[in-house]
């Protein structure tokens, strides 16, 4: 009986540990395609959550939240980090810039084109098997395609393809859900930054130009904040200077022209992050 005792116990031991250590999770979205696929299970840990370039995340955000942004009721996200706080990153038609290098890329990254055929992708059996999300929007066979870097490089060398072209916005469009959602810094998801990522106690002196760039962020660390005549004040007190109070990270999906990332959340904070992803399998 004592023997049963000890055994149960250890059972219960080992479960709070690998409970308090680990989690599971399945990918809700497509924001990673082609790296993870929408459906994939992913395993990740909850200890030690100091990020680098590259690792996939899971995090918290209340973006899609309208009431209730209760801590157990905020949307988790998968994604990417991408730069970490101290970088600076800035997004050229669609190419990321991390502290002035282009990123290298990976041919799994995923975006959108505008691709033009001698004929229909039907003639071209091997296309339209290989390539899951197109769309035909001319009668001169023009085909909106989200295609893989992989993808991308096969349809460049193919003599079935008359033209292939990134669909990039263009950089006077203004996406007012794009951060940091003001008329003021007009940025777009393919046009975006340069942003420097604050790190904790990083202290900065206000300009009109940053003050609009690190707004929304001062205002999720102070509850009593307002902008007025290009101007912040806390607690009703004009402030000039800011001393950060988080580490900040900026993630993206894989699928980058799909998804919803820190080009429309803004940056992350560190403990906002849950876990980083180690394993991911697909059933």
């Amino acid at each position: 009986m004592k023997r049963q005792v000890i055994n149960v116990l250890i059972g219960v031991i080992l479960f709070l540990l690998v409970y308090w250590n680990f989690g599971i999770i399945k990918m809700p979205e497509k924001d990673m395609k082609q790296s993870i696929q929408k459906g994939d299970v992913l395993l990740y840990r909850k200890f030690w959550l100091f990020p680098n370039h590259n690792d996939v995340v899971v995090y918290k955000s209340n973006y899609f939240l309208q009431e209730d942004s209760s801590d157990d009721k905020r949307y988790l996200f998968i994604q990417r980090i991408v730069a970490l706080p101290g970088d600076t990153i800035k997004i050229d038609s669609g190419n990321v810039f991390i502290n002035s290098l282009l990123e290298k890329p990976n041919a799994f990254y995923q975006r959108n084109y505008i691709v033009q055929l001698k004929d229909s992708i039907e003639k071209f059996s091997y296309l339209n098997e290989s390539i899951s999300e197109k769309v035909m929007i001319s009668k001169k066979f023009e085909y909106a395609m989200s295609l893989s870097y992989q993808q991308y490089q096969a349809l460049v060398n193919d003599t079935n393809v008359l033209s292939i072209e990134s669909q990039l916005d263009h950089p006077s469009i203004f996406e007012e859900n794009v951060y940091p959602y003001s008329e003021d810094i007009r940025w777009n998801k393919h046009f975006f930054g340069p942003l420097y990522l604050p790190k904790k106690k990083d202290k900065i002196t206000l300009t009109k130009k940053n003050l609009y760039v690190y707004f929304p962020i001062i205002q999720g660390e102070e509850k009593f904040s307002e902008m007025r005549n290009d101007s912040l004040f806390i607690n009703k007190k004009y402030v000039n200077e800011y001393v950060f109070k988080n580490d900040y990270y900026f993630v993206l999906g894989d699928n980058r022209d799909n998804a919803i990332d820190s080009r429309f959340l803004g940056p992350i904070k560190r403990k906002d992050i849950v876990g980083i992803v180690f394993y991911h399998f697909h059933y």
